[in-house]
């Protein structure tokens, strides 16, 4: 399996679990992020983050894939809705 985490370090990362080593770090966000979590397939990263923004990541390469604009304070929280196709941010 594989362990997500959040970081105020601006990174989130990408874990095996059985072996604990780093498989990838989501490089980007210009502050902490709070929330780190994958798509209902597993294919996806979303990042919410105190830069204002959440990001879409690639699980498998790590790569930036979209980032999400516009909230005017801290992003606490994002999710997938339940098939995939939108996200929530908070």
């Amino acid at each position: 399996g594989q362990v997500l985490t959040a970081s105020d370090d601006k990174t989130a990362r990408l874990w095996n679990a059985g072996t604990g080593k780093l498989l990838h770090t989501f490089e980007g966000h210009t502050d902490a992020v709070r929330t780190a979590v994958f798509s209902p397939e597993g294919g996806q990263v979303l990042t919410a983050s105190d830069d204002k923004t959440a990001r879409l990541w690639n699980a498998g390469t790590g790569k930036l894939l979209h980032t999400f604009e516009g909230h005017t304070d801290a992003v606490r929280t994002a999710v997938f809705s339940p098939e995939g196709g939108q996200v929530l941010t908070a």
